[in-house]
């Protein structure tokens, strides 16, 4: 067996998805997610480099925790570390890929840039034994990105031959190749300015925030139950820039009454949130700028569980939500 220890490495994590996916009856139209192994995913690789392989977790990412993240997180950092590792690609489900990103950018995205290496995350819209799988090249591509010393350092994201910046990348077609863009405009060095990166909270400890959709009728019923259940923080799926319903906006007044942490996004997708709503209704809730939902609720428990880290330093929720949301650059 070659002995790696004093050898540059690509550590390869896989996490599951489509990328691993096997197809059900041949016909392309049923697949189970996470049932090919890294190491098979490993043998597709064309790599001037030897890859180290790390089974993570191999599971259709509409089921992934906070639990996985933790350890994804703590996996990347330890890589990060590593002299040995030139840097890291992470095989994922492209259906909560988005969020994985942005953690990835808030928990190691300083340390990746100072490190001078890089962190790509990837996948695959068809599954591995597809005739045309799309897999094997954004792999590929993935992996060549990490061995190109001349860009920057930092989280990228790598799907239908396009490189993303971690943060604004975004799902925004359901089965199309090309199925991700940029929330804002591509800039790959946008987080050159970050000093510090957030605390990664542990395996039990991810503050409990859940997000409440607008729509036509929008009741507030469920805010109580939320309450009763231990919920720390809220995003609101807003219509258009982040508007609320009346009756919906009473129940999350009275949630932040009670020291619930209440973020404003859009269901729209596109554009930014402003800091406050024309109407000025829920006028002590922060606009998400130019995060979605589920990349908001990220946000909001990294921010929760920061401002109770001793380095938080007197910081708010508040204060460290707007410079992940407002002013990324500046963190």
């Amino acid at each position: 067996m070659t002995d790696l220890s004093n050898t540059p490495l690509i550590l390869l994590i896989g996490m599951g998805g489509t990328i691993a996916g096997l197809q059900v009856n041949g016909d392309g139209k049923g697949y189970l997610a996470g049932q090919v192994p890294i190491e098979t995913l490993s043998g597709q690789i064309k790599s001037k480099l030897s890859i180290k392989n790390k089974q993570l977790s191999n599971i259709d990412s509409c089921d992934m925790t906070e639990s996985l993240l933790t350890q994804l997180g703590q996996e990347v950092v330890q890589a990060l570390h590593d002299p040995h590792i030139v840097g890291v690609v992470v095989t994922h489900g492209t259906d909560t890929m988005e969020e994985t990103a942005l953690f990835l950018e808030l928990v190691c995205g300083h340390l990746a840039k100072t490190a001078g290496k890089k962190v790509v995350i990837t996948g695959a819209m068809l599954p591995a034994d597809h005739p045309k799988a799309d897999g094997p090249e954004n792999l590929n591509r993935a992996v060549a990105l990490v061995e190109d010393q001349d860009g920057p350092s930092g989280i990228f994201g790598l799907m239908g031959g396009k490189v993303f910046q971690a943060r604004s990348m975004a799902k925004r077609h359901t089965s199309s190749l090309d199925a991700f863009m940029n929330s804002e405009p591509v800039n790959l060095d946008l987080s050159s300015q970050v000093s510090e990166d957030l605390p990664i909270p542990s395996i039990d400890n991810w503050p409990r925030v859940e997000i409440v959709t607008n729509h036509i009728g929008a009741k507030g019923d469920q805010i109580e139950v939320y309450k009763k259940l231990g919920v720390l923080g809220i995003v609101l799926a807003g219509t258009g820039g982040g508007t609320v319903h009346q009756d919906l906006a009473l129940s999350l007044e009275d949630f932040m009454k009670d020291g619930g942490a209440l973020v404003r996004s859009s269901r729209v997708g596109l554009g930014v949130i402003p800091g406050q709503l024309a109407n000025a209704r829920l006028d002590a809730s922060i606009g998400a700028g130019d995060l979605n939902p589920p990349k908001a609720r990220i946000a909001l428990q990294l921010a929760l569980f920061a401002s109770l880290h001793p380095k938080a330093k007197a910081l708010s929720w508040q204060d460290i939500f707007a410079r992940i949301a407002i002013l990324p650059n500046f963190r």
